[in-house]
């Protein structure tokens, strides 16, 4: 069975085989989509998650909603480097331009450059030698009492089957087996050549994290390529430990999230930017009437703007058409409650959206009663087009400009 939709839309099929059943039930469970039974049959939803997965039973595909920017380029500019110059909309499935087959291409570009900077580690060798080679052990010839023709010697050699390394080497073995595009399994054969010394291991996410937390200055060629492997494996699948073969799935909210916070984080000028910062001090049990002892509840603002003043504006990230939408109410209450709390009633928040085209702002009086504040949300839209346009160009001052933009 095959099913294409759009993010956010739905579509009815005829009750299918258990297997498929099974499947749909696999993906709602993770989130990925929602699965109802009807009079007609099984109505299948999309959410924020576009992307992929196949097998002999099912084959699903989700594409992104709004068009005209790159998936792609986002990606590779959340991860600190220049995307290769393919498709600009790859498509979210099997094929010449899949974006699986991109992504993995993108990382072997990294790799391809990591490999002549490869760290390598010294290890001492132990062996008798017809000629002088390193230093003489002169303990053990006083042991022998004799002058033998072999004369013990100790010496170190540099080796490249370290960790890692072996992290390197067992993301390449990895995406040879999940891609079916022989282009990439030769490219892939050539990269895995300089890595022959290496040990093989399996992957494991924890270790990798783990690994990118604790790189020294002198593994600092290691970050980019470690952190978009550990980022890839887990839209394919690797984050829960299982191996579901053709699967790709983005979420476009965090996606979208992390583009622009990385974008505003590089171009706002004067500004003091963090990210998700929770509070726990806001709401709290009452020690008293707190039977299972829980903790204080969490709230986590997406992105705190600070500036020579102090808190200067509270930003939340909402991949939703408010263009042509009207703004839900659990989104003014976050945003309201944002601003009365960590804005302590003085500052006006802001949600960034995105668009297609220019828009207007909209802005919204909050009008409360018996409080003497007076607050406004203002919902902003973010055209990705004409962002992505300008960070092509690399116009610093127009990005900047821009940035300015977004967060007054």
């Amino acid at each position: 069975m095959k099913i294409q939709l759009d993010e956010w839309t739905s579509t009815e099929l005829p009750l299918a085989d258990e297997k498929v059943i099974e499947q749909l039930l696999l993906l709602q469970k993770r989130n990925i989509i929602e699965v109802n039974l009807t009079s007609n049959g099984i109505k299948v939803s999309a959410n924020s998650m576009v992307g992929f997965e196949g097998n002999q039973n099912l084959r699903i595909a989700i594409k992104p909603k709004i068009s005209g920017f790159s998936v792609l380029k986002m990606i590779g500019y959340i991860h600190g480097f220049i995307p290769i110059k393919y498709q600009e909309n790859a498509y979210l499935g099997e094929g010449e331009v899949s974006l699986f087959d991109l992504l993995i291409q993108q990382w072997l570009d990294l790799v391809e450059k990591l490999t002549p900077k490869l760290r390598q580690n010294y290890i001492t060798i132990q062996e008798k030698e017809t000629y002088i080679k390193g230093k003489i052990r002169v303990g053990e010839l006083a042991k022998q009492g004799i002058v033998t023709p072999k004369t013990p010697v100790e010496y170190q050699v540099l080796n490249i089957d370290q960790t890692l390394n072996q992290m390197i080497k067992a993301g390449l073995s990895y995406y040879k087996q999940q891609t079916l595009n022989p282009y990439l399994v030769n490219q892939i054969n050539l990269l895995l050549r300089d890595y022959t010394p290496v040990k093989n291991i399996y992957l494991n996410k924890n270790e990798i994290e783990s690994k990118i937390s604790r790189l020294t200055r002198l593994e600092k060629d290691y970050r980019v390529p470690l952190k978009y492997l550990n980022w890839l494996l887990s839209l394919s699948g690797m984050g829960s430990n299982s191996e579901r073969g053709n699967s790709l799935w983005i979420n476009m909210n965090s996606l979208f999230q992390d583009y622009l916070t990385a974008f505003l984080e590089r171009y706002s000028v004067g500004y003091q930017l963090e990210s998700e910062v929770s509070n726990r001090t806001i709401f709290k049990y009452d020690s008293e009437y707190n039977p299972l002892n829980k903790s204080s509840i969490s709230i986590r603002p997406d992105l705190l703007v600070y500036d020579y003043g102090g808190l200067r504006n509270i930003i939340d990230f909402k991949y939703k058409n408010y263009t042509d939408h009207s703004i839900s109410t659990s989104d003014l209450y976050q945003l309201s409650n944002y601003g009365l709390t960590v804005g302590e009633g003085n500052i006006n928040p802001i949600i960034l959206y995105p668009t297609e085209r220019e828009f207007p702002d909209q802005v919204i009086d909050v009008n409360l009663a018996n409080l003497n504040i007076k607050q406004k949300i203002t919902v902003r839209g973010v055209n990705l087009n004409h962002l992505q346009v300008l960070i092509d160009l690399q116009d610093h001052a127009e990005l900047s400009n821009y940035a300015e933009t977004l967060l007054n």
